[in-house]
This record gives C-alpha cells, sequence and structure tokens, in this order.
C-alpha cells in the first residue's frame, strides 16, 4: 500500500528530518539508519540524530558529518526528556520524525507530547518480525531448559505477560503514529495477529537498503575463495552461531581445501571459540568485529542460523558481491530476499530443530559444483539491485511525498 504524508516544509525540496533512536550503538539498525541519512542528505535534506545514550564513536565516525548528534538523557518517560525532544524538533526546524524503535512505547509517547503544536509527521519503524523478541525468546529458551512442572507453568505465565505487554506496546506506537512501517509484506498478517489490529490503514511495507556500495565491484569466480563466512553478532538468543560450527563440523572432513571465517563478536564468543576446540576443528578463524567489504569480495557462501530476524542486512549485502546465502527459514522475511536454489540455500525449518547434517548436505551440493556456484553467485548479484539504496530511496520519496 502507499501512503502520503501532508507536511509543510521551509523550503519546496527539502526536508528537516529526525531520526529517534534508543541507542546508536554498533549494530544493524544503526547502519541503515547512518545509510539512510547519507542519502537523505545527498538529496538535500537536512537529518539530526538523537538516542537516550551517548552515541557510540565509531558509529558517528562513519555517518555522514552533516548529521547533528543530540542525547537526550536516561530511556524512561519524563517532562525532562519531553523537553529535550522538543528543544530538539525547534532547533532543527523539523518536518519528519522516523522512530527507528517502533516498539517501546516510551518514545512515542515522548515524542507527541514534545510535538505538541508542531506541524510534525512521526513514522515509526519496526525492524524484527512482529510476534516475537528477545524477551519472550528468553522465555523460550528456559522453558527449553526445563522439565519441572511449577517452572514451567511460571515460565508460561511470564511469556503470556510478556506477549500482552509486547503487543500492547506496539499497538500503542501504531495508533499514534502517522505511518508504522515493517520490514516484509510477510509480516502485514503478524502484525494484525499479534496486535489485534484488524484494518492496519496506516500500516506499510518498506525494507533496508544494501548499506554497502558494491557498484565498483567485479564479479568474477576466480577471485573468489573456498570459504565459508558468518558475519555478525555472536549470541545465543537470536543469532545461534553454534548452528554454523555444527554444520561446518560435517563439512571440514570432506572439503579439505575450504575454510570458515566468523566475522563479528558478542556474548557468545567463547562458548564458540570452545565449541571449536571440542570439535577439533583446524580451519576455522575467529576475526572480531570488521569491516564486511573485504570478507565478502573473497568469500563464497555466507551462513546465518539465526532463530529470528527481521530483513537481516547481510543477506542482501554479501548478494550484492556474489557471495551466496545459506540461510535457516526461521523467519518469514527469508523467502522475500532469497529463491532457494537459485540466488541462495533456504535452509529447511522444523519443528525438532535446526539439522545440522540436512544443512551440510545442501550446502556440500554447491562447494563440490564450481558452475553451479558461479550461476547462483551472478543470481544473487543481480537480486540484490531490488535492495539498492537508489531503489529504496526512491520509496521513501513516495512516503515524503509533499502536497503544498
Amino acid at each position: 500500500m502507499s501512503i502520503k504524508i501532508n507536511m509543510r516544509m521551509q523550503n519546496e525540496d527539502r526536508l528537516n528530518i529526525l531520526f529517534l533512536m534508543k541507542v546508536f550503538e554498533v549494530g544493524g539498525q544503526e547502519v541503515v539508519t547512518a545509510t539512510l541519512a547519507d542519502t537523505f542528505i545527498k538529496k538535500g535534506h537536512q537529518v539530526v540524530i538523537a538516542s537516550f545514550k551517548q552515541p557510540n564513536d565509531m558509529m558517528v565516525k562513519r555517518t555522514n558529518p552533516s548529521v547533528r548528534f543530540y542525547t537526550i538523557g536516561d530511556f524512561k518517560y519524563s517532562k525532562e526528556n519531553v523537553n529535550v525532544v522538543r528543544r530538539i524538533l525547534l532547533e532543527n526546524h523539523i518536518n519528519v520524525v522516523i522512530n527507528q524503535w517502533g516498539l517501546p512505547y516510551v518514545p512515542c509517547k515522548i515524542l507527541n507530547e514534545a510535538k505538541e503544536g508542531m506541524a510534525v509527521k512521526t513514522i515509526a519503524v519496526y525492524h524484527n518480525s512482529p510476534d516475537t523478541n528477545a524477551r519472550i525468546k528468553d522465555v523460550e529458551i528456559a522453558l527449553s531448559e526445563t522439565l519441572n512442572p511449577l517452572k514451567r507453568a511460571m515460565l508460561y505465565a511470564k511469556m503470556f505477560a510478556f506477549k500482552q505487554i509486547t503487543s500492547r506496546s506496539m499497538k500503542y506506537v501504531y495508533q499514534h503514529t502517522d505511518l508504522y512501517m515493517v520490514l516484509s509484506s510477510s509480516f502485514v498478517k503478524k502484525f494484525k495477529e499479534f496486535t489485534r489490529i484488524t484494518h492496519p490503514s496506516h500500516l506499510q511495507v518498506l525494507t533496508n537498503p544494501v548499506t554497502i556500495d558494491s557498484s565498483s565491484y567485479d564479479y568474477s569466480l576466480s577471485k573468489k575463495q573456498k570459504e565459508i563466512i558468518y558475519m555478525g553478532r555472536i549470541d545465543y538468543n537470536q543469532k545461534r552461531v553454534y548452528r554454523v560450527v555444527d554444520t561446518w563440523a560435517k563439512l571440514e572432513p570432506v572439503f579439505p581445501d575450504w575454510k570458515l571465517t566468523i566475522v563479528g563478536d558478542g556474548t557468545a564468543r567463547k562458548d564458540i571459540e570452545k565449541q571449536v576446540k571440542e570439535y577439533g576443528l583446524q580451519r576455522v578463524s575467529f576475526e572480531g568485529f570488521q569491516q564486511p567489504r573485504p570478507y565478502y569480495e573473497r568469500a563464497s557462501i555466507l551462513m546465518l542460523t539465526s532463530e529470528y530476524e527481521g530483513f537481516p542486512l547481510v543477506l542482501a549485502e554479501c548478494m550484492s558481491f556474489g557471495v551466496i546465502p545459506a540461510v535457516y527459514n526461521s523467519y518469514s522475511a527469508v523467502c522475500d530476499i532469497i529463491d532457494g536454489g537459485k540466488d541462495g540455500i533456504v535452509l529447511p525449518y522444523h519443528e525438532k530443530g535446526y539439522d545440522a547434517n540436512e544443512a551440510a548436505g545442501m550446502i556440500a551440493n554447491i562447494m563440490k559444483d564450481d558452475g553451479k556456484r558461479e550461476q547462483m553467485a551472478l543470481a544473487a548479484i543481480k537480486k540484490s539491485k531490488e535492495y539498492s539504496v537508489e531503489k529504496i530511496y526512491s520509496e521513501w520519496e513516495k512516503v515524503f511525498e509533499c502536497i503544498n
């Protein structure tokens, strides 16, 4: 669906845009924000970023220097925070606020009080599948680890409470925002069911752009190494990187000229390093946080085995460099991005859980076939064009379209 937002601008073609963030740390949401900010500025708009916590220096450095940063204060509703946000809106003559944390009601409530009496339009973006989050997943993990009837009953009650709170919060933000965005058309049904909003008239689907420019990259199979990569945070709740290692343990003995590279860091890194040692794996490298482009340029396959996601940046990004994604089908947006067998591998999701043997078999089929890898890599590059910055910006232009 296409929705126009009416607004008054100081100049005919320029908007003053505020990205409202909970934090501005190192993460996909922040990288998307920095990419959009840069694009908006190049198109003639002004961009401001405000977060409740002091922004990360590394992320500030990778953001367009024209962006002005503000720190609001502790993440809570208070008159002080309302006043801070109001000053930001007034000082920068803000027309549009993009609330990048489209679930908690706190930023929405603060924003709506701060903009009272102003011609400011608000957009909330939810960057995950609407029906789950880290708190809900933590309870699911705890349930899987206990058979005690009393504990299970308490956990089910806790999960019910979390889902009710999350649903009401999401509904509140939707009802107090001019436009609410989700990242995949497959999330529309989930949003309706989760919030019980049967006719969400101002819900819109708009995906994230590829955040790394690959226009100068020239694909050649001969330039690709026999390397599988994992790129991202290393945690248990969401990313489940242990599944990548489980799968690689089946592949390493069969493919002695291939290697696995894990790029990223996080709370589960020591556990994953221990897992590698226990398997006795010899060709696994841990790189920590790095700029991803050199790895995309050389790698052949990327694995992503998350338990849940929204619209993972790493997929379209790796595809733009001819890296074939092998992705666990545990979230509905996977099939928005990947046509299984053509431009990537969709690893089947089973109620019993992740099947490392099955995954290894599917990945092995392209590891041993140079021609198939080249064919899929070229198809992946073609698919990634659908998520180019220019194409996604054209969709934002429709959102920003004005009636003078």
